[in-house]
């Protein structure tokens, strides 16, 4: 019995890397899910779609748009250029496709498409970005409120935890 055991081992050392590895990855988030970064049907559309989600520094937005349509990206500095739809200095072109890496410092960041009356028809999102648990700057910051990404990351690391223990068990 002790050599069913045994042989369970590299088993566990791999589970237990891979749920330390997703503990401490970043994501990479397509906005709008599957509908990507269109002309939304209701103006909600955006804003919904952040809210089961926490956002990390290191994590990315990926805006991808359908090649017959037209849109940007800017990002708004302020609460109530947001709210205003008012177009800031820069402006992205998606071309289809376009990454932004949330950077530090952790912050609220606004991004909005300034394409005609886009941004009004609710083409925009607010989110806040934190410091990843784990990391070195994660001791000095307030932790992030629950969401179902950080409740993904909690059973990563239940499961890192129960590897673990399966593998005191074996030694």
């Amino acid at each position: 019995m002790a050599t069913k055991i045994t042989s369970l081992s590299p088993i566990a050392c791999l589970f237990l890397v891979g749920a330390l590895l997703q503990v401490v990855s970043a994501v990479d988030y397509d906005v709008g899910g599957n509908f990507g970064w269109n002309l939304p049907a209701n103006s909600t559309f955006f804003s919904d779609w952040t809210r089961n989600k926490t956002f990390f520094i290191g994590d990315k937005l990926v805006f991808r748009s359908k090649a017959e349509e037209t849109h940007d990206v800017a990002e708004p500095e302020r609460q109530v250029d947001f709210e205003g739809c008012v177009k800031p200095g820069i402006v992205l072109s998606t071309s289809t496709v376009l990454s932004i890496t949330l950077d530090a410092p952790p912050r609220r960041r606004y991004f909005i498409c300034t394409v005609g009356s886009h941004c009004n028809a609710g083409m925009k999102f607010a989110i806040d970005v934190f410091v990843r648990p784990g990391t070195p700057d994660s001791a000095l910051l307030p932790p992030p409120p629950p969401s179902s990404a950080s409740s993904l990351r909690f059973g990563a690391v239940l499961a890192a935890a129960l590897a673990g223990l399966l593998l005191l068990l074996t030694i």
